[in-house]
């Protein structure tokens, strides 16, 4: 039991240092949102948490050719710069009211990921008050 708690506290950590990660890139994008050339951040963690999800599950993958992907690797978190769009003359590609949006969404998602892991250690707590 104490094992898949911790596994799944893990899980919702990593979780959690995604959604800070991307919370910091939208707060860069509308800090820069009248800067001439600054093209947006963005932060894409749900691949890496899926990654680290069925890393957790115990089921192994092989690497049977080197062009393929790397399993244990890919379960990175990082920023990259988004350079396709351009929304404005001067070349910035932020667009305000998108970024807002944004920022509303994740701020939701991680009040709801704190709320869950806060739950998680509560059910743990009991669970050794119990077992005394």
């Amino acid at each position: 039991m104490f094992k898949s708690s911790f596994n799944y506290i893990n899980l919702i950590n990593k979780a959690l240092d995604g959604s800070w990660m991307k919370n910091s890139a939208i707060a860069s994008n509308i800090a820069n949102v009248n800067t001439p050339g600054y093209k947006k951040e963005t932060v894409s963690f749900e691949d890496a948490l899926r990654t680290e999800m069925n890393l957790n599950t115990g089921v192994k993958m092989t690497k049977t050719d080197d062009r393929h992907l790397d399993p244990y690797n890919s379960g990175t978190i990082r920023t990259e710069k988004v350079y396709d769009t351009r929304y404005r003359v001067d070349g910035n590609n932020v667009d305000v009211d998108v970024e807002n949006a944004e920022l509303a969404k994740n701020t939701i998602y991680y009040n709801a990921l704190v709320t869950e892991i806060n739950g998680q250690y509560n059910r743990l707590k009991t669970a050794l008050r119990i077992n005394k």
